[in-house]
């Protein structure tokens, strides 16, 4: 889940909340309210029952046109209904909100449109009242739950837009990534995300000038063996003997192969090689990868035993691939007690093998450059790690039958 998401859901949370808590606010008001309002009206009952009951003792008829009468009612906030079939309408068409018993009377309370109505029904008499009172809607509550909403949209508002530096960071480490050295991660903001950035913008130039210094280094060696090499083969020229003059052609052109192969490997690690992508047959690559190696045809075919047990094709690019089976080969060789190497090629994968002791260290240790558990240098696996990784095809170390074996698998489909 990326911390946007997050961020989303604790604001829609906490909106939750807040609408939650305003509506059981207003729910209570409402309840008080009403109950408020059901005691007025029992009062109001109980005063009318009382006001009819003195005067029906006098043997009077009850007179609701009496100023004292009509006064409380005014008081009350109420207001008689005269009109018999007015009454009679509104009490057919209003919604029936309680009813109770009061004494010998039943009063009901009703609800038309917006108004309140209250109904006293006596065996004697019947009275309907209208509420006076404004039963206005809480506009309060309603404010400050908007005002609550639109301060929570502010925050996310604010908080959403501190954190979109913090995806302009992941794009552009997105492009380091892709190879894009030369991108500025400089930030002249004063936040947590602007320190990282800066943070973030050092490292990266220094691990720029160090890769440039690497690339530097490589071209100035393949620019140094050039001169030699260019002058041992013209000096070649002018050798007698054809025999001598044959060998020495093949070891010229052999370390023109070795500088040609040093120029990709720098090519490769400063991710500016392109892949020439296509379909290959295994057999050829292994046989372009003994051509790269120091070896004349009786050694190859002394030291280098193929097996093919059914044809493999690799979608893959030629020269990276040929060179990774040209490393794995040489050092299945030097390293091996009768310097030989088996090559397997089966349906899904190819396996190179070589007698010998079980590494002693984990595998892994020697996918490091220079890691000097060898003899050499220690970059003949590195630089097959690096391209297993470029071309996204699996590396698997084993040990079986006293026999050091890496596998190159087809990726799965």
């Amino acid at each position: 889940m990326t911390l946007y998401s997050k961020v989303r859901i604790i604001f829609l949370v906490s909106s939750l909340f807040v609408s939650a808590f305003f509506a059981s606010y207003f729910y209570i008001q409402k309840a008080q309210y009403f109950q408020k309002t059901e005691k007025r009206y029992i009062r109001t009952s109980l005063f009318l029952h009382k006001y009819f009951k003195q005067s029906t003792r006098n043997g009077d008829v009850p007179d609701f046109s009496d100023s004292g009468f009509n006064l409380y009612l005014q008081e009350s906030g109420f207001k008689p209904i005269v009109d018999v079939q007015t009454a009679d309408s509104i009490r057919q068409n209003a919604h029936l909100v309680r009813k109770r018993r009061v004494m010998h009377s039943t009063f009901e309370i009703l609800k038309l449109d917006r108004t309140m109505y209250l109904w006293l029904g006596h065996p004697r008499f019947k009275l309907l009242l209208e509420d006076q009172q404004e039963n206005a809607f809480p506009w309060q509550i309603l404010f400050w739950y908007l005002v609550s909403l639109g301060f929570l949209s502010g925050l996310y508002l604010w908080l959403t837009q501190s954190l979109k530096p913090l995806k302009v960071l992941q794009e552009r480490i997105h492009k380091v990534g892709q190879g894009d050295l030369k991108i500025s991660f400089k930030s002249d903001a004063k936040d947590e995300i602007a320190e990282v950035s800066n943070a973030f913008d050092g490292a990266l130039r220094k691990l720029e000038s160090l890769i440039q210094s690497r690339q530097l280094f490589l071209r100035m060696i393949m620019h140094e063996l050039k001169t030699p090499i260019g002058k041992g083969k013209l000096l070649n020229a002018f050798l007698e003997d054809d025999s001598l003059k044959e060998n020495y052609e093949a070891v010229f052109e052999r370390l023109e192969l070795l500088i040609e192969e040093f120029s990709k490997i720098e090519q490769m690690l400063s991710a500016r090689y392109t892949l020439k992508v296509s379909k290959y047959n295994a057999r050829d690559m292994v046989e372009q990868a003994m051509e790269l190696m120091f070896l004349d045809e009786k050694e190859m075919q002394d030291r280098v035993h193929i097996v093919q047990e059914a044809p493999l094709v690799f979608l893959s690019d030629f020269d990276l691939l040929s060179l990774a089976f040209k490393n794995l080969m040489d050092n299945a060789i030097k390293y091996s007690p009768d310097h030989r190497v088996s090559v397997t090629i089966k349906e899904k994968s190819i396996v190179f093998a070589n007698k010998g002791e079980r590494f002693a260290q984990n595998v892994e240790e020697y996918y490091q450059p220079f890691h000097e558990k060898g003899h050499g240098l220690g970059l003949g696996l590195y630089i097959v790690y690096t391209i297993m990784e470029v071309l996204k095809l699996e590396l698997v170390y084993t040990y079986k039958n006293n026999e050091n074996q890496f596998t190159i698998t087809l990726p799965a489909e």
